[in-house]
């Protein structure tokens, strides 16, 4: 079980802004074998796994797989285009979720965590063009 603060978008953030920020996240459990996010579908939130693993699987049929401190879910909230992946609980799986109508608001509240999805939007981006 990881704590929000240990997650790679918070890490190192000032303690009062990491209050904040868990005030504002609700907690999902999922199943193993539960079909969190199905690509195509519209955002539903912003997801930070605190325990468990799941299974990123992308429309060219790559894999990847994501655990504790891991996030997903930004992408669909920022350009509104749908999911790009499913991603399909492997274990038991509990995460904090911001709901897409809080996502924009707690960005502007939280810059330091916007700067941290764009660095890992572009890391994406990278490899996605690695793979090409």
């Amino acid at each position: 079980m990881v704590e929000l603060k240990q997650s790679k978008v918070f890490q190192g953030l000032p303690e009062p802004e990491i209050r904040s920020i868990e005030k504002q996240m609700k907690t999902v459990k999922h199943p193993a074998g539960h079909e969190i996010v199905v690509r195509g579908d519209g955002g539903v939130g912003f997801m930070i796994i605190t325990d468990g693993t799941v299974a990123v699987k992308t429309v060219q049929g790559k894999t990847r797989k994501l655990g504790p401190g891991d996030s997903f879910g930004e992408m669909a909230l920022l350009d509104h285009e749908g999911r790009s992946a499913t991603i399909t609980a492997e274990t038991d799986v509990t995460m904090a979720t911001i709901p897409e109508w809080n996502f924009k608001p707690f960005l502007k509240e939280h810059p330091e965590v916007a700067y941290r999805l764009l660095q890992t939007l572009s890391r994406r981006v990278r490899q996605a063009e690695g793979d090409l």
